[in-house]
């Protein structure tokens, strides 16, 4: 799909025609995709904590229980503007959400905290919310790790992280591709740690020891190919816990595979784009078996597909800044799909839309 790589240039591009460092181009990225007016409504003054319904959760390493679904605050308008964020955190708790998925490069972290504090208030302590953030690759490196992860907590006023995640195995730049197709330069020459290789693992040791020291739960990636997740572990440091990767009936072989070893390794799964993403959403909604599966639970498509990710032992984190979408997706819980409609979704795999769909493979 040519339309994220597009994205992804223009971000650059318009990054360095601002005067930014090359770097930050990757931020720009993030701001085209959540291009939009954001208008979450405020919550009522009066609303307090609803009951946590029929929850599903998966185990991590540590014993820690993740909801199976949660919410996604990346690329969309909402996810963006300070007061819709809050309202949208504020919303999605009051609810009874409790898995928040972010990241630091999103730039949302302090209003996040805001709706934090307010929840607390209303009904919703902190120790039962599941907090999960991601280190983009511009942090990589020991001590710029440490710093980073100071920085995020202290910008969600919290003192723990439930999950932290590298966002990515490299950097989102264009002599990335370079680098792969013909060689040179690594696009980590300037850290301290001069390579990818070797910043991953210093970032993961500096990772290690702040777990230790209880300020993450536990650390899992993103994005990440099985000879990432390898690396990380034959450091027999912090296990891997949790890999966050898209997820869809439409996955290629590829990415079936990772999906496939965590399984075997018992490191927990969370989809990205469960719906089909930002470019292939309309689509995926559309596809005759999904609806007429819907149809038969009074459930919309979108309701489906998140429902068989659950049957895959997937965890979800749909984004929305609506608060009805959010108790429509937090309502997947109630229902089940039979092993022959899981089936015949899956099967969906060799569909032609499958080829349309782009996936990061760094």
């Amino acid at each position: 799909d040519a339309v994220p790589q597009l994205l992804w240039v223009l971000g650059f591009a318009a990054g360095i025609a601002g005067g930014m460092h090359p770097d930050d181009g990757e931020t720009a990225y993030f701001t085209l995709m959540g291009s939009g007016s954001p208008a979450t409504a405020p919550v009522p003054s009066e609303m307090k904590a609803a009951p946590r319904r029929g929850e599903k959760t998966l185990q991590l390493r540590s014993g820690a229980q993740m909801p199976a679904i949660g919410i996604g605050m990346c690329c969309r308008p909402t996810a963006y503007d300070a007061e819709s964020v809050y309202n949208t955190i504020l919303w999605y708790l009051l609810q009874g959400g409790r898995h928040i998925d972010t990241a630091h490069i999103y730039g949302n972290h302090e209003a996040i905290g805001r709706a934090l504090k307010e929840a607390a208030s209303r009904g919703v302590p902190r120790e039962e919310v599941f907090l999960v953030t991601k280190l983009w690759p511009e942090d990589f490196g020991y001590d710029l790790t440490q710093h980073a992860v100071e920085q995020m907590l202290q910008e969600l006023g919290v003192d723990y992280l439930d999950v932290l995640l590298l966002h990515a195995p490299r950097k989102l730049a264009p002599m990335v591709l370079w680098e792969k197709i013909v060689g040179g330069m690594d696009e980590f020459y300037n850290h301290d740690c001069r390579n990818h290789v070797q910043c991953r693992k210093n970032t993961w040791k500096a990772l290690s020891e702040l777990k230790d020291q209880g300020k993450i739960r536990d650390l899992g990636v993103s994005n990440f190919q099985i000879e990432h997740i390898k690396e990380l572990q034959a450091m027999q440091l912090a296990p891997v816990a949790v890999h966050q990767l898209q997820y869809h009936p439409w996955l290629p072989d590829f990415q079936q595979k990772v999906v496939e070893y965590c399984h075997a390794q018992n490191i927990a799964l969370t989809g990205y784009s469960s719906l089909g993403g930002l470019m292939k959403k309309d689509k995926a909604l559309k596809i005759d078996g999904i609806q007429r599966i819907a149809a038969k639970h009074s459930r919309s498509s979108g309701e489906v597909l998140l429902s068989w990710a659950l049957e895959k032992n997937v965890s979800v984190i749909p984004g929305t800044g609506n608060p009805k979408h959010m108790k429509e997706n937090l309502g997947v819980y109630d229902f089940k799909l039979s092993p022959e409609e899981v089936a015949e979704i899956d099967a969906l795999r060799s569909s032609p839309i499958a080829e349309e769909f782009f996936f990061f493979n760094l």
